[in-house]
């Protein structure tokens, strides 16, 4: 056998062992993606109800306590103005 055809038949070998692993490689990427898919499947489910709860829960609690929130602020502010006056009333009315 000479060197050419000894060359020829590695290069043969090693090509078949190539695509042998290729498709080695492949099967175990199918069979592996199948497993965890329903894993996956469940995660997706699991996020949207997430997704569901955190909205449900935006709407019906935070921007009902927000609003609650700014007129309780609001209502502070006024008696902290009515306060205010009276103070200013008291002091301009004794300095007199």
């Amino acid at each position: 056998m000479s060197l050419a055809e000894l060359r020829d038949l590695f290069i043969i070998i090693f090509a078949v062992l190539g695509i042998g692993a290729t498709l080695f490689f492949i099967t175990i990427t199918f069979l592996i993606f199948r497993r965890i898919r329903a894993t996956l499947d469940s995660g997706k489910a699991i996020a949207g109800n997430i997704r569901s709860i955190t909205t449900a829960v935006s709407q019906d609690v935070v921007k009902p306590l927000a609003s609650i929130a700014g007129v309780v602020q609001g209502i502070a502010k006024v008696l902290d103005f009515i306060s205010d006056r009276r103070k200013e009333g008291r002091k301009g009315g004794r300095g007199e």
